[in-house]
């Protein structure tokens, strides 16, 4: 069991001193938004998933996409009924041939250093974005696919020109942050390069348009969230909110129940039941967007053991996993088996792949086809190979790298599926890769050199996905485009990034979802990863606090602004 950091607690009273220094009055001009708010309603979260980055071009983990959720303006976000409704923009139209978007944004809105914040921002994010995005800015670019280019017309006026008529235009645009011109022009560089590796948290506070700034920055700590009191939209209720990273998701229900912090935002699966017990806390539960999978390398042109290129080999080794188990065991039954990355919260979740049955003796059987025969070790051996691909005998044994910050028991998930290669006389061994950053390294591999180099060091992975509902996003990472970037495959297949493109061009919503639902399958026939289980998301508050709005998540400024004392 990982140690929770020993600095937790100090932590949440330090960013708990810079929160309260916001004041409590909307006369004090240093940033308190929320009427009646005191320096006492610090909303105190606790979390397993850290912060890994503010930098909309260069982060991996979902508390990073929240967090600038808070702090960027968007144009659109989603309302409790997942219905959109505008963020920094009050209304849009669409041209009669769909191809320009005009949102009409809010009048006199400004940035937190004082300057003004207008349309022209936004048009030189998209401009950006686009320009630089086969490289520096590709992890922002797939929410701004299709587009040309985008103009201001006037300061509350933007209109986007796409280059041609796109059917997920307004989910797509819920993922994308407007930064302030004048502070990240000046940081591009050459070919857009130092958008990437600029580094906005190391420049606090933050400089941003939304519900909050950031006065506080902690990775593997506390960061603390102020208030901004310009913010356009609804004010914060809390005059502040702390966000600690612990190692150890039991202690955070400890910090709970003992009152040190307010909301959990993910509880240990196997505490659920218990905790429900607890008259001072509140357990919410809500369909999750969160898939566990087994992720394999998919590059065409690795080195070693290509044998784990094959979809035969792959669906073998799958039918072996007791995905029921992982199911009872890591999750206490809080999830459910699923079979496309899109996972289940998405309406145009493909209904009819598989499903992967659970079948050793069938699985052994068709490994026993494929010519690996067991050796004497009992460990199966991949025959020698020769020609463009020639590759010496070797034993079915392989690593699987696995990330410190996943917020579930990767470790106990880990044993179960090593459990149910063996069955099959296959060896694994757990790599732990480190932090998102460190693993996210591993599987990319050297991206700063010759494409050769890229997706070569490391053959089978475990690790987790957060989707949306609109499932473009998570199409996207199986995308060429997306190596370096989203990526966590390496995966190259020309034919299915035809699909992919097709699908966001495709107006008519079932013809879409005929071309989604296909997508969906190309990555489930290839085996590009074996999912595993769609979990519910649970989180726990304080009765001390009421007006959570859980179920929004990432998707919502309300995520953070509604909480309020009771």
């Amino acid at each position: 069991m990982r140690l929770r950091r020993v600095m937790g607690v100090a932590l949440v009273a330090t960013a708990l001193a810079v929160a309260a220094g916001c004041g409590g009055g909307d006369d004090s001009g240093d940033g308190s938004s929320s009427e009646g708010a005191s320096s006492s309603d610090v909303l105190r979260i606790g979390t397993t998933n850290y912060i890994d980055s503010l930098n909309p071009f260069n982060y991996i983990e979902s508390q990073a996409y929240t967090a600038m959720m808070m702090i960027y303006p968007q144009l659109i976000q989603y309302n409790a009924a997942f219905e959109f409704e505008g963020d920094w923009a009050e209304s849009w139209t669409t041209s009669d041939d769909g191809k320009d978007w005009t949102f009409k944004l809010r009048p006199d809105t400004k940035w937190s250093d004082g300057e003004p914040m207008t349309a022209a921002d936004a048009a030189w994010t998209i401009n950006t974005t686009v320009k630089y995005k086969d490289d520096a800015t590709a992890v922002a670019a797939s929410a701004l696919a299709n587009i040309k280019d985008a103009e201001a017309t006037d300061d509350t006026t933007l209109v986007i020109h796409y280059s041609s008529p796109v059917g997920n235009v307004l989910p797509q645009l819920e993922q994308f942050f407007v930064l302030p011109e004048h502070v990240w022009a000046p940081k591009a560089g050459a070919k857009g390069k130092g958008l990437k590796t600029y580094k906005p948290e190391l420049n606090l506070p933050i400089i941003g348009g939304g519900a909050y700034t950031i006065t506080q920055y902690e990775k593997k700590g506390t960061t603390a969230f102020k208030p901004y009191p310009d913010f356009y939209g609804p004010p914060s209720h809390a005059s502040g909110v702390a966000l600690t990273y612990y190692t150890n998701a039991d202690s955070i229900i400890a910090d709970l129940k003992a009152d040190k912090i307010d909301w959990a935002d993910q509880v240990p699966f196997q505490a659920v039941d218990v905790l429900k017990k607890a008259e001072s806390i509140s357990v919410n539960e809500w369909p999750g967007a969160e898939t566990t999978n087994i992720t394999w390398n998919s590059n065409p042109d690795k080195k070693k053991n290509r044998e784990l290129l094959s979809p035969a080999v792959k669906k073998a080794l799958s039918m072996c996993v007791d995905r029921d188990q992982i199911i009872d065991v890591v999750f206490a039954g809080y999830a459910s088996k699923v079979e496309s990355i899109v996972g289940h919260i998405s309406p145009l979740e493909n209904p009819d792949l598989g499903p992967l049955e659970y079948d050793c003796s069938a699985a052994n059987a068709a490994l026993d086809k494929l010519g690996f025969k067991r050796g004497s070790d009992g460990l199966r051996v991949v025959p020698a190979a020769t020609g463009a691909n020639a590759q010496a005998e070797h034993k079915m044994s392989y690593e699987i790298v696995t990330p410190t910050s996943a917020d579930f028991n990767i470790d106990r998930s880990f044993d179960i599926v090593k459990d149910g290669f063996a069955k099959l006389g296959v060896k694994v061994t757990q790599k732990v890769g480190g932090d998102a950053t460190a693993t996210y390294a591993i599987e990319t591999g050297d991206c700063s050199g010759p494409e050769s180099n890229q997706y070569q060091g490391w053959d089978i992975a475990m690790w987790d996905w957060v989707g949306y509902l609109d499932p473009d996003f998570m199409l996207s990472v199986t995308t060429k485009g997306q190596w370096c970037s989203w990526s966590d495959t390496g995966v190259n297949n020309p034919a299915y990034d035809k699909l992919y493109v097709k699908q966001g061009v495709t107006v008519d919503p079932e013809a879409r979802k005929a071309v989604v639902w296909a997508a969906q399958k190309v990555i489930y026939d290839n085996f590009y990863y074996t999912q595993l289980t769609n979990h519910v998301a649970i989180d726990a508050t304080s009765k001390k606090w009421t007006g959570f709005q859980s179920k929004l998540g990432g998707y919502s400024k309300v995520y953070y602004t509604s909480p309020r004392q009771s």
